[in-house]
């Protein structure tokens, strides 16, 4: 196992970080003495966040969806930091209203394309320069990888599929001295998450489950946790604290929570009012 990253000199590439967990993290890597590269479709603000972090930050325009895109964005971290340590693919949308019966298809597509090809795309264009200096690659998986996505499909696939690509990452990385990690998180105290649980019969569905489950977390303490996962090299974080057991038992909790949420009224009241407001 290659020994901690060493985040004062290190270079950083972290995608949807203008708002919410990438803002943060960019920041509190920053304040570590690592170089941040900014990049955010959203390049207005992308610069005005670089511009609140002073030197060692740059901002980049990128649109994840577009492999090239990304590819210039890595060549453009490369030509000002002269290196790339860590990419930490961070950009994401919420997904539609309603179901995967109801939801508008260039809405759900553009979910997929974004929280999942999105990640393949800054990942694979970082994967030389990160090999190149046995850096560390942080994806961003969610509570959704284990658990049961009903009005969120788009966005739980992207979470599952996103894991998988962080566990592979794990051992296709280890022969060249370099790492990978998954972050595993539940909900937070983010616009990304207020504006799902905005969406018709949500609220219905959040009601009908445990308090603790969908209570959003505050995104300062997960930051913190986030760095100390970088800098170690862990092969996995979770947060909050619930969400580590959920995913020890997760080959149970699977099918137990299926059958439970097929069978609470109040998941079916907001199944109901989902398709209601949305056409179906």
């Amino acid at each position: 196992m290659p020994r901690r990253l060493r985040l004062d000199g290190a270079a950083v590439l972290v995608t949807g970080s203008a708002h919410g967990i990438g803002r943060g993290l960019a920041g509190a890597l920053h304040a570590r003495g690592a170089a941040v590269a900014i990049a955010d479709v959203d390049e207005a603000a992308a610069r005005r966040a670089a511009a609140e972090l002073g030197g060692r930050a740059v901002a980049l325009g990128v649109d994840v969806t577009d492999q090239a895109a990304c590819d210039a964005a890595v060549a453009q971290v490369l030509a000002t930091f002269g290196r790339l340590d860590v990419v930490i693919p961070n950009a994401g949308l919420p997904p539609p209203p309603g179901t995967v019966l109801t939801a508008d298809r260039d809405a759900f597509d553009r979910v997929l394309a974004v929280n999942l090809a999105g990640v393949v795309h800054t990942t694979r264009a970082a994967l030389p320069a990160i090999v190149e200096a046995r850096g560390h690659v942080l994806v961003i998986a969610s509570l959704y990888a284990a658990f049961n996505g009903v009005l969120a499909a788009p966005y739980a696939m992207s979470k599952a599929a996103v894991e998988q690509l962080g566990r592979t990452l794990r051992v296709e990385l280890a022969p060249h001295g370099a790492t990978a990690g998954v972050a595993y998180l539940g909900f937070l105290d983010t616009g990304l998450v207020g504006e799902a649980f905005a969406a018709p019969g949500v609220a219905t569905v959040r009601r009908a489950l445990p308090g603790f489950v969908s209570r959003p977390g505050p995104v300062a303490e997960l930051v913190p946790r986030l760095v100390r996962a970088v800098e170690r090299r862990q092969a996995a974080v979770r947060y909050p604290g619930w969400v580590a057991p959920f995913f020890a038992t997760r080959g149970a909790n699977g099918p137990l929570g299926d059958a439970l949420l097929r069978r609470l009224p109040g998941v079916r009241d907001g199944v109901r009012a989902a398709e209601a407001a949305t056409g179906g």
